[in-house]
């Protein structure tokens, strides 16, 4: 009988300092909370992985003597499957030629929505 009073103080105790970590941890955040912004900057780094891989397209597109694209469709003729990197959140990506050789992409970020702050932006 003891022993069984011992193991439920151990796992209440256990439990405790779960729950106090979880709860009580990183800026009074809890664990949850932890885990959805670690889980945000990873769609964001793989957002900017993915702006960097469609550079690349347009890029070479550039470098084979087209020029850069008007459109990311006009790249796709060339390359069917360049320009369908979406952003982490599978959304497209918006491209925007800035000059003959400078362009713009963008991905409306978290909310969905360009033009506001969370929009993740490479210039090139």
């Amino acid at each position: 009988m003891k022993v069984r009073g011992l193991l439920i103080g151990v796992i209440l105790a256990l439990v405790a300092v779960y729950v106090l970590f979880f709860m009580k941890v990183a800026d009074h955040k809890g664990g949850l909370e932890i885990e959805v912004d670690k889980y945000l900057e990873s769609k964001i780094k793989l957002t900017a992985v993915n702006l960097e891989s469609l550079s690349r397209e347009v890029l070479s597109y550039a470098g084979e003597g087209q020029g850069l694209p008007e459109s990311l469709d006009a790249l796709r003729r060339f390359h069917p499957t360049a320009g369908s990197l979406p952003d982490a959140w599978g959304r497209k990506i918006r491209y925007e030629r800035l000059s003959d050789d400078g362009f713009r992409l963008r991905s409306a970020g978290p909310d969905g929505v360009f033009e506001t702050d969370d929009d993740i932006v490479k210039d090139f």
